[in-house]
């Protein structure tokens, strides 16, 4: 079967361009969808080229130790997804548990990069998170707070920022804690008493819950001593 030419010459105007490409009739569109009688942008064109051939081009076949690799990758991102599925992480608590676990650094690299591109690593929700939980569970003050995200290498941006959240009532938490200590005996010995002793080793007990609680020193001796006057006025308190 013999081939149908189009119409016009290689000569022909309407054919060859002035850069010497091809153009379309100038009555209408294009097979690329660009106007007729203009040529196509370069530049998409060698992209689209490009494209296609990175696209046909075949992959070469894995390695045996590239196939290994890439097990040992996938193996440790199933097991930050766990340790993700009982709690919110750090990232460098996920990284010291990698190390732990004597994990290859670039195997290690690899699974953290994926776990973070996944949306899955977030130190500032989780200092918010931590802040939250810890003052709500153990009424713990800022300072230990603050040692305990530094011990899960949480950058110290971070930690500053949820440690702000309800700042003003860290003096609320302290007298809260003192209050809960103060039992019923407690305010009746306090009262009756008439050398201070109960009192002194009452201050001395509640100082030492204060200094392991991570309350500053300063506010510790000003919310026992309130309190300790709050008891023996109004026992029933």
């Amino acid at each position: 079967m013999s081939v149908q030419h189009a119409r016009g010459g290689a000569d022909d105007p309407r054919v060859v361009g002035a850069a010497g490409m091809p153009v379309g009739d100038p009555g209408g569109g294009s097979d690329d969808g660009s106007p007729r009688g203009h040529a196509p942008d370069p530049v998409r064109a060698r992209l689209a080229a490009r494209t296609r051939e990175i696209l046909e081009r075949p992959r070469p076949e894995a390695s045996e130790e590239q196939r290994a690799r890439e097990k040992a990758v996938v193996h440790e991102c199933r097991y930050l997804m766990r340790l993700l599925s009982m709690r919110r992480r750090s990232e460098g608590e996920m990284r010291r548990r990698l190390a732990e676990r004597e994990v290859p650094a670039d195997v290690a690299h690899e699974a953290m990069a994926r776990i973070g591109r996944a949306g899955l690593i977030d130190d500032a929700a989780f200092a918010r998170d931590w802040v939250q939980q810890r003052r709500a569970l153990r009424a713990l003050g800022d300072e230990a707070l603050r040692r305990e995200l530094e011990s899960r290498r949480v950058d110290p941006a971070h930690i500053e920022a949820a440690l702000e959240t309800d700042e003003g009532d860290e003096e609320r938490r302290c007298r809260e804690l003192v209050r809960s200590r103060i039992d019923l005996r407690d305010r009746e010995r306090l009262r009756t008493e008439r050398d201070g002793s109960h009192r002194r080793r009452l201050s001395r007990r509640l100082d030492a819950l204060l200094t392991r609680k991570g309350y500053p020193g300063d506010l510790a001796v000003h919310v026992i001593a309130g309190e300790l006057r709050a008891a023996v006025e109004d026992p029933a308190a």
